[in-house]
């Protein structure tokens, strides 16, 4: 573990306002000052980063940079083209773009297809898993389906299409709450996630009967192989090292919602990643961060140290998602260089059967429709 530190005021991204040479580019980079940035990146990666750029212009590609890329795979990204998953998607579907690079792993893309079924969406490495989605599809929600006859199903939107369309509606980690509470009835399945179903039940004690995989039941779920990695005592030890006491006015230790039910009391503050966003950002908005701790991918972190300069950040460089860690520079790169060649995409291209895009699609519209 070890802190970004405190560094001066950059941007995120590079200026798209103007056309820029390799030099411009490299200037640009030193300029973040950024801690986990060094000199050989930025020397190595320059040229890359100036074609990625070019080629992001000439083709018309939005490329969506999710919250836990690189800080060089972000900063990608146009401020407007960074987020989370749905979010990005949600952008996505709004532009005229032809091509959407997805900057995250394939479930993520998957959704942006969902929700532009006309438009190609191109990710860098379609190897890239994830421990949630990898481990559940459209079997194991039958299952439960037949488990519990006429409980409806909320599934995080953290999965394949293939388990969205068995599903009634989705959720994401910042609504899961307000999602159930709208749901018909007094008992909802909620899948896959079982640490974050088991923190959605204690959030819900007395209003719903949460019903998830491993419950009294032998149906399959699955958890975030990063998120997991945190214990309780890991976050004891975090506060003694790190001088984060409970309750101090401006040091605080967040936790994501995917991590133990444990982890997430013990934090002065839990949710989504964009609920912590805005958390810190409130917080820094009133001069009321000075040092801050998060429980979840290190790359969040390396990210947020670029946009909040005066925090002192502290982070586990260890606990990196490696599917996420696959999406490099050089593989953006590859994607442009066969779109401006006119070469085949199949390598990089999100495809799903229309019928699957039209019964993954109402999930989604429903969930967006209980957000209102």
């Amino acid at each position: 573990m070890h802190p970004t530190g405190t560094v001066p005021p950059a941007e995120n991204v590079l200026n798209y306002s103007m056309e820029l040479t390799v030099d411009d580019v490299k200037n640009e980079l030193y300029k973040r000052h950024h801690p986990s940035l060094t000199s050989l990146d930025i020397e190595v990666h320059a040229k890359t980063i100036h074609k990625i750029r070019t080629l992001k212009q000439k083709h018309n590609v939005v490329m969506l940079g999710h919250n836990y890329m690189e800080p060089l795979v972000f900063g990608l990204s146009e401020k407007e083209e960074q987020g989370d998953s749905l979010g990005l998607s949600m952008f996505a579907a709004k532009t005229e773009a032809p091509y959407l690079i997805f900057n995250g792993v394939p479930f993520m893309a998957e959704t942006a297809k969902i929700l532009s079924p006309d438009k190609t969406v191109l990710v860098a490495d379609k190897t890239a898993g994830c421990s949630l989605a990898d481990n559940f599809g459209a079997e194991d929600v039958r299952k439960l389906k037949e488990l519990y006859p006429g409980a409806p199903v909320m599934i995080y939107v953290n999965s394949y299409a293939d388990a969205k369309a068995e599903s009634d509606i989705c959720c994401t980690s910042a609504n899961a709450a307000h999602i159930a509470k709208s749901m018909p009835g007094d008992t909802i399945i909620f899948v896959p996630d079982i640490f974050f179903a088991q923190n959605l039940e204690e959030e819900l004690k007395g209003v719903k009967n949460v019903v998830y995989p491993g419950k009294d039941n032998t149906a399959r779920g699955a958890v975030c192989e990063v998120h997991e990695r945190f214990t309780l005592s890991d976050l004891l030890a975090i506060r003694e090292s790190f001088e984060i006491p409970k309750e101090h006015p401006k040091r605080k230790l967040y936790a994501h919602w995917e991590c133990r039910p444990d982890v997430l009391q013990e934090a002065d503050y839990y949710g989504s990643t964009s609920q912590i966003m805005k958390d810190i950002a409130a917080r820094v908005d009133k001069d009321r961060l000075e040092r801050a701790f998060i429980a979840s991918e290190c790359e969040l972190t390396s990210n947020l140290a670029q946009e909040f300069p005066k925090v002192q950040f502290w982070t586990a460089c260890s606990v990196r998602c490696s599917h996420m860690a696959k999406v490099r520079i050089d593989k953006i790169a590859d994607i442009l260089d066969a779109l401006d060649n006119g070469d085949d995409l199949t390598d990089y291209e999100v495809t799903l059967d229309p019928e699957v895009i039209d019964k993954a699609r109402l999930p989604i519209e429903r969930m967006l429709e209980a957000s209102i």
